[in-house]
């Protein structure tokens, strides 16, 4: 047979021998294997990759670099927009942070300037120093944020505009710490002007807001994840829950075994 160890063996009332392999039949030349085959809860799933991802930016699908040039287009249509708004949004930061810093510094006087945002200090000998703040140096992140939510997928439009007005408004409102921490910068460079034994205590206050002013770009898309995680583009549920009738003879829902029409039914009506 071509086996060397034979097992006597008694199968459905067969004779046989029987290898850890085969079972071979006398009078029979049909063999038939003995392995054990895996089942199907003991084998292992079969694994497939579609390519697609439904990850933020979609990068499996290359989603993100069919969107780029869309969004330096967009980022070009907004640059305009964003220009010419700088006079108003220069009126509401400059009259907001003069609100703010008066109540704690009434010598220095904060106020718009066309795209300019004028800060006049009065120092103690009468005489005023005044500098101003360029606003499109600290603002030039509003359009690539507005870029980024356009070509962001949303389930409606409501949500995209949602979203848009929503960032630009935390953008917008950065604009006003900024311009208080420039004021606060001219005082202490007039304080120093004065008495230049009382420390280099502007150097702090100047590198945080150039900080600020160099990461415009990080800042937008730092406020575009943020809008994401927190699910701004998705549209809000209005669905209701459905008000279930509840028949006279059925049996009460409290559970106390009686017909609901001599049980909670009566209360209700």
């Amino acid at each position: 047979m071509g086996f060397r160890r034979f097992t006597p063996s008694i199968c459905c009332g067969w004779s046989g021998y029987t290898t850890p392999a085969y079972i071979c039949r006398p009078f029979s030349k049909n063999c038939m294997s003995t392995l054990l085959k895996p089942s199907s809860s003991s084998s292992q799933p079969e694994y497939s990759f579609s390519g697609s991802s439904d990850s933020l930016l979609n990068i499996g699908n290359r989603r993100w670099i069919r969107l780029l040039p869309l969004t330096v287009v967009l980022y070009l249509v907004f640059l305009p927009l964003w220009w010419y708004s700088l006079h108003l949004l220069a009126a509401v930061s400059g009259v907001a942070a003069n609100w703010i810093y008066q109540l704690f510094d009434s010598r220095v006087s904060i106020s718009p300037d066309g795209r300019l945002v004028r800060v006049i200090v009065a120092s103690s000998t009468g005489d005023a120093s005044s500098s101003a703040l360029r606003l499109d140096t600290v603002t030039y992140g509003l359009p690539m944020l507005a870029a980024l939510v356009s070509v962001t997928r949303a389930d409606s439009v409501l949500a995209k505009i949602r979203g848009l007005l929503l960032g630009l408004g935390v953008m917008g409102a950065l604009t006003v710490p900024a311009v208080i921490a420039f004021a606060k910068l001219t005082s202490l460079q007039v304080e120093e002007r004065i008495a230049p034994w009382s420390g280099d205590r502007a150097s702090l206050i100047f590198d945080a807001i150039h900080g600020y002013a160099f990461t415009q770009p990080v800042l937008a898309v730092i406020v575009w994840l943020a809008l994401m995680m927190l699910g701004l583009f998705k549209a809000r549920s209005t669905q209701q829950t459905p008000v279930v009738a509840i028949a006279r003879n059925a049996p009460c829902p409290c559970g106390s075994g009686r017909k609901y029409k001599r049980c909670c039914g009566r209360v209700s009506s």
